[in-house]
């Protein structure tokens, strides 16, 4: 197994990638800013007519919709690389586990030392499970892809029925706004030793999403391998049609299904520490709504990528799609800059609206910054580190002179 280079190389997954760090960092901004609490509960800070919003605006384009886009890509990225081994008649099942090890070493240090919200090693933990799918028909791959997107729901349901049986369900406490202030101030004003402390305690709730949620995470992931192998990406020009009615038909269900969401959020206020019938309706339309505005995004840019002009106008963010590990990481870093006491020390006085500030500013900066890095180097700064250590030897990072100087 060798590095793919820059001709095998599929420039609208990179494209694709590239606009759903966006989005991420979008949806991310607060949850740098406040408690990990009041990023799961609105209603705890920022009730400002502005903050809310600038919130409901980006929870009904943004929130959910483009890790939902980057979790697919993942498991496109998966079957690309198995076929690619197949190909090459390599064994490549032990190369993908240490490439998922080195994985999960890298987010555990990024969850850990700088922010609770990771999402490496979540993925390095379910990517492990799609070597049981690699040789799967695809009848299979779809039907454990929906199993295992459905399953946040259906555990909630079957939670949910066993409290109606008088089963006690124990559930976290509700934070009380002195908790929250003083979880403000460390961040804000306190040492490093006390942050981490608290983010430790905050990656607990990582083990929770395990069982809960992470499993959705898997679903996506399977439902990119059966995309890759249905040949749509590869066959464009023949799935045009498929993919216009992709678009239209997200555009509809997205929008109408999560405006829905949040009108049920704004009436019921659900408490999403407790299982509710209310909070159980929310997440069936979500689970339809999200995905479906997810998939109008793809197709949008898919097709538009199709014209000459929209090609070189999209071009530029595969260069922040082909280094999306470093661009991700980067993001983590600025943003604890700003806000960690070790830094700005701004943490709980930025809400959603003004947080769009540095959101734009920090992408702007990630898309040339990426056009100069893939123009001299061949990997990510953090790409370089995870193929050098999941190869076992030194990799090439400079750019040979002649494709340097081009």
């Amino acid at each position: 197994m060798t590095p793919i280079t820059s001709r095998e190389r599929i420039e609208i997954l990179d494209v694709l990638r590239g606009l759903a760090l966006f989005g991420i960092i979008t949806a991310n901004m607060r949850a740098f800013n406040s408690p990990q609490a009041a990023y799961f509960d609105h209603s705890l800070m920022w009730q400002g007519v502005g903050d809310r919003i600038a919130q409901g605006f980006i929870d009904l384009f943004v929130t959910g919709k483009f890790v939902t886009l980057f979790s697919l890509l993942f498991g496109i990225g998966f079957a690309v690389q198995m076929e690619r081994a197949d190909a090459r008649g390599v064994a490549s099942r032990l190369f993908y586990v240490r490439r998922l090890i080195v994985l999960l070493i890298i987010g555990l240090a990024h969850g850990f030392l700088l922010w609770w919200g990771d999402i490496l090693a979540p993925y390095a933990l379910m990517g492990v499970f799609l070597l049981l799918f690699r040789k799967r028909s695809q009848g299979t791959i779809l039907i454990w892809a929906a199993i295992f997107y459905a399953w946040p729901m259906m555990l909630m349901g079957a939670v949910m029925a066993a409290h109606s049986a008088g089963v006690a369900i124990p559930t976290p406490p509700h934070p009380t706004p002195e908790e929250l202030q003083r979880v403000i101030q460390i961040f804000a004003n306190g040492t490093y030793a006390e942050m981490l402390r608290v983010r430790v305690k905050e990656m607990a709730f990582n083990g929770i999403a395990l069982v809960f949620f992470y499993p959705r995470v898997l679903g996506l992931f399977l439902f990119g391998l059966w995309v890759w192998r249905a040949g749509i990406i590869r066959n464009l020009a023949e799935y045009e049609p498929v993919l216009r009615r992709c678009r239209n038909w997200g555009l509809v269900v997205g929008l109408v299904g999560n405006a829905a969401v949040l009108a049920m959020l704004e009436i019921w206020r659900p408490n999403p520490t407790e299982f509710t019938r209310e909070g159980f309706v929310v997440g069936i339309a979500g689970s339809i709504a999200i995905p479906a505005l997810s998939l109008f995004y793809a197709s949008s840019v898919i097709l538009l990528s199709r014209e000459e002009t929209w090609r070189r106008v999209l071009r530029p963010f595969g260069s922040v799609g082909r280094t999306a590990l470093s661009n991700y990481l980067l993001q983590s870093v600025i943003c604890t800059t700003l806000y960690d006491s070790w830094g700005f020390g701004l943490f709980g006085k930025v809400g959603p609206l003004a947080g769009l500030i540095p959101t734009i500013l920090i992408y702007s900066a990630q898309v040339p910054l990426s056009i100069w890095w893939t123009a001299c180097f061949t990997f990510g700064p953090t790409e370089w580190i995870w193929r050098t250590l999941t190869y076992g030897r030194l990799q090439a990072l400079s750019r040979p002179a002649a494709v340097h100087t081009s």
